[in-house]
């Protein structure tokens, strides 16, 4: 199955989840993966010599958290 429609899929299948807590630990567990794969791009970032100042990387985490809606 292409991943674009393994996306669709899961789009449908949570639009007809009614529970909060079951929304709240799905968003948990899209927030670990994230994080998970954010964490892995830095250490290959990091491999490659492609690394950011204190302050640099201060600012792409606060725009990645607005993005994201949490600030």
């Amino acid at each position: 199955m292409m991943i674009e429609k393994r996306k669709l899929e899961l789009i449908k299948r949570v639009m007809k989840i009614e529970k909060s807590s079951s929304l709240k630990k799905i968003e948990e567990s899209i927030l670990e993966e994230e994080m998970k794969q954010r964490m892995e791009e830095s250490l290959e970032d990091i491999k490659a010599g492609r690394v950011h100042t204190l302050e640099e990387f201060k600012q792409m985490n606060e725009a990645w958290m607005k993005e994201k809606g949490w600030v």
